[in-house]
């Protein structure tokens, strides 16, 4: 094994479906630059394409993302309502959750 997740550069993305069928959250480890957005935007598209209209989350807390990386996280995740939670960082945001799901996410 080479080291953890967190220290690598490279970008690793699994894709969870709730128990219940509620929910699917696409987690990431590694680093978010904007050249890996792009090979992560397909695989968002195509995840919200097989759920059948259950609601889709991308989980970035375990993941190192670059300044360039989060504005365009930013303008994504407006254009297509589309939650993010993002580590927790001085000026960073925490979480970028879209209008519907800001009221149901917050149970944990």
């Amino acid at each position: 094994m080479k080291g953890n997740s967190l220290s690598s550069d490279k970008l690793s993305v699994v894709v969870r479906v709730d128990v219940d069928g509620e929910q699917i959250q696409i987690a990431a480890t590694g680093r978010v630059t904007t050249l890996s957005l792009q090979g992560l935007y397909p695989v968002v598209q195509r995840t919200r394409s097989l759920g059948g209209g259950l609601g889709v989350e991308m989980d970035l807390t375990e993941a190192m993302v670059d300044a360039d990386a989060l504005q365009q996280l930013q303008v994504f995740a407006e254009l297509h309502e589309l939650p993010v939670r993002l580590p927790a960082a001085p000026g960073n945001v925490t979480a970028l959750p879209s209008r519907e799901l800001q009221t149901t996410s917050r149970a944990a």
